[in-house]
């Protein structure tokens, strides 16, 4: 069995800006401070990592991070149940939505989640395309602050729902569209799928050392030929 784990944002969707919002949302309502996520670049960031970095750059006075950012955590969830629907930019990432159904109906694989998202995020911005059902488990930052350190948890997960032992391998595929979640695929000696649909390109995803790299997620075959799906 394959076990596929999909990184979210540029991958299966953007948000169309509803997660910087409500992240800005909620240093300003805890915080007083306007427009925290300017010059913040999320790309393959976990979510504690972004607020730790508005925190550095507003010079915040934070003497607990782990309750601070608890705090901040479920303001931002509660300020994302309310951007995400009302963002008219947020799309699919072009193929992802074909791609997750048609390996869904498969016996010989299980989709999973490894996401810097905390899970209530990650869950409202999949629910808005109708993606969560997918995707029982999964690894979120609500988990761990290191995207590095997720991937354990995402095999145990899926081991715990599955009733049976996966292990880590090359048998484990993370399918992400920046160089940190091949890294992260890398570390555990895991598969690495870049998916050059967003900000990075095939070059960047083949210089961090992905074994595959494809434009999009629109190609079926090409896809379950990367991960010698038969």
């Amino acid at each position: 069995m394959k076990l596929l784990l999909f990184d979210i944002d540029g991958t299966l969707m953007l948000s169309g800006g509803a997660g910087g919002r409500a992240i800005a949302r909620a240093f300003a309502e805890l915080y007083g401070i306007r427009d925290a996520f300017r010059g913040i670049v999320p790309d393959g960031k976990t979510d504690p990592l972004i607020f730790r970095e508005i925190v550095g750059n507003h010079g915040l006075d934070v003497v607990d991070e782990t309750t601070a950012f608890a705090e901040l955590a479920t303001i931002y969830a509660r300020h994302m149940a309310d951007e995400m629907p009302r963002s008219a930019a947020a799309r699919l990432m072009p193929g992802a939505a074909a791609i997750v159904e048609s390996l869904a109906g498969r016996e010989d694989v299980a989709l999973g989640l490894l996401t810097g998202n905390f899970e209530p995020t990650a869950r409202i911005k999949l629910r808005h395309f109708d993606l969560d059902r997918f995707f029982p488990f999964g690894a979120f930052a609500s988990d761990h602050g290191e995207r590095e350190r997720l991937l354990p948890i995402a095999v145990q997960r899926a081991e715990a729902h599955l009733g049976r032992r996966i292990g880590v391998g090359r048998h484990v595929v993370v399918i992400g569209d920046t160089p940190r979640d091949v890294e992260c695929a890398l570390l555990h000696d895991a598969t690495a799928v870049g998916v050059a649909a967003s900000r990075y390109s095939a070059a960047d995803l083949r210089a961090a050392g992905a074994h595959h790299v494809l434009p999009s997620l629109e190609d079926v075959d090409a896809f379950t030929a990367a991960i010698a799906l038969h």
